[in-house]
């Protein structure tokens, strides 16, 4: 039995760290992000109350049919007073000179009950009507609104990703850098021990190797604040740890080499199709204002049935019978004090600035879309530019370094070939992430973002 415990407890402990060290592709990574992003949640939420509120407005303008029903137990009946009809009906002679002018008598009976149904149906209700669409358009908005947060969620999900791997293929040029400087440090020892150099310079190398560290060290904080960044906004428990594949640089650079630039279509963003929804919202409740001036017509029908007895709905006393009625109703706005005339121009001046709104979005989505195009030009000529300067930086440093063991260069110069290399490194580093975001960012302009994470390096999925 406690040997049963003992594997039970092992296999929960090993299939645990398989899952921590579970590593995730760009495509999983956004996958899990749309099933578990809580801003995401919400507007798909949003986008459900908007399909409820639409089916409460079609359920208003179905026939509304109601039952109602009571039981009633007098205890003192209704008095009405009237005037002695009685004496008054008798002959002359046979009647009473001292009766009471006026006469009471109660009504009804001792038990009451009655049961009955009601339908209303709406005729012409213009307002009603109207409502139908302003859901319907709602309703496209939510949609537009999920599709949106689709959208962003998406872009940041790829941003961080990248941000992590470029950041982890940076950690790897420090480690090639260290490696060097290691080796650097290996035959600098053996000729320091051999008194071919000082121990000052070997001292030198020690601290540019420290430094070096120092700057691996915060790349690697960098690196944890994007994976946590990531596991945000995948709503990834941030206790698990997230393992990500290595960057790809070669196919990487070879698919950002080849942009999708193509042609700015507004009605290909969601933000442009919200603020249309917008004014077409706005043109339905100029239209909801106006028809509160035209006449409603409301069909009305009721059946009921009552029950009457001074006993127990029993004895000669029981009574029923039915009562029905249909009508319609017609409702004739008069005068509304000018409230209606301000309503309707308070709607207008909404319209107005709707059709401002959206010819204001249009020149700044344009706009968007011409700068990022030209910074994504501009990163691309510089990262071109990044990757031949960390080639040469590292010819320089091997021969440098080559030079140094035989003898021929100055420990300055290894030292300064290797400052230089560590910078072009991070130069390098620098321009990918950047390069990468500019791309990202024209694929969001362009409303092609879903489309990045279907031509990601073959290799990498």
């Amino acid at each position: 039995m406690k040997l049963r415990l003992i594997l039970s407890f092992l296999a929960i402990s090993a299939s645990g760290l398989l899952s921590a060290q579970e590593s995730f592709s760009l495509e999983e990574c956004v996958k899990y992000a749309l099933d578990h992003n809580p801003a995401l949640q919400k507007s798909i939420i949003d986008q459900q109350q908007a399909a409820e509120s639409r089916r409460e407005i079609v359920g208003a303008l179905l026939p509304q049919v109601s039952g109602s029903g009571s039981i009633a137990y007098n205890f003192n009946k209704n008095m009405v007073t009237m005037p002695n009809f009685m004496n008054s009906m008798l002959p002359e002679a046979m009647r009473d000179p001292n009766a009471d002018k006026y006469m009471t008598i109660p009504m009804g009976m001792n038990n009451t009950a009655n049961v009955g149904a009601s339908l209303v149906q709406q005729v012409v209700n213009f307002s009603l009507f109207n409502a139908l669409n302003i859901s319907k358009t709602a309703q496209d908005m939510s949609d537009i609104g999920v599709e949106s947060s689709t959208d962003d969620i998406i872009a940041q999900t790829a941003t961080f990703y990248y941000n992590a791997q470029v950041l982890e293929y940076g950690l790897s040029l420090f480690d090639r850098s260290i490696a060097l400087m290691d080796s650097t440090l290996s035959i600098m020892t053996v000729n320091r021990d051999g008194g071919i150099i000082r121990n000052v310079d070997l001292d030198r190398v020690k601290v540019a190797r420290t430094n070096l560290v120092a700057q691996k060290t915060g790349f690697c904080q960098a690196l944890e604040v994007q994976k946590n960044l990531l596991k945000l906004t995948m709503g990834y428990d941030m206790e698990r740890e997230i393992v990500l594949p290595p960057l790809d640089v070669a196919g990487l650079e070879q698919m950002l080499a080849r942009p999708n630039r193509g042609t700015f279509d507004p009605n290909a963003l969601p933000a442009f199709r919200l603020m249309n929804e917008r004014l077409r919202m706005s043109d339905l409740q100029v239209r909801s204002a106006k028809y509160e001036l035209l006449p409603t017509l409301t069909l009305l029908g009721n059946y009921n049935y009552y029950f009457m007895a001074d006993d127990f709905y029993s004895g000669p006393t029981f009574n029923k019978y039915p009562m029905s009625m249909v009508s319609l109703s017609l409702k004739v706005p008069i005068f509304s004090g000018f409230s209606k005339d301000a309503k309707i121009k308070k709607a207008r001046l909404d319209q107005d600035k709707a059709s401002r709104d959206l010819s204001q979005l249009d020149q700044s989505l344009r706009m968007a879309h011409s700068n990022a195009l030209m910074q994504m030009d501009s990163n691309r000529e510089t990262l071109a530019a990044q990757r031949e300067n960390m080639l040469l930086a590292e010819d320089v440093y091997d021969i440098t370094e080559k030079n140094f063991n035989l003898g021929l260069n100055p420990l300055s110069d290894i030292l300064n070939a290797s400052s230089e290399l560590i910078k072009a490194q991070i130069s390098y580093v620098e321009a990918l992430h950047n390069y990468l975001q500019s791309y990202m960012d024209l694929m969001k302009n362009n409303g092609t973002i879903r489309t990045f994470v279907n031509q990601q390096p073959a290799n990498e999925f």
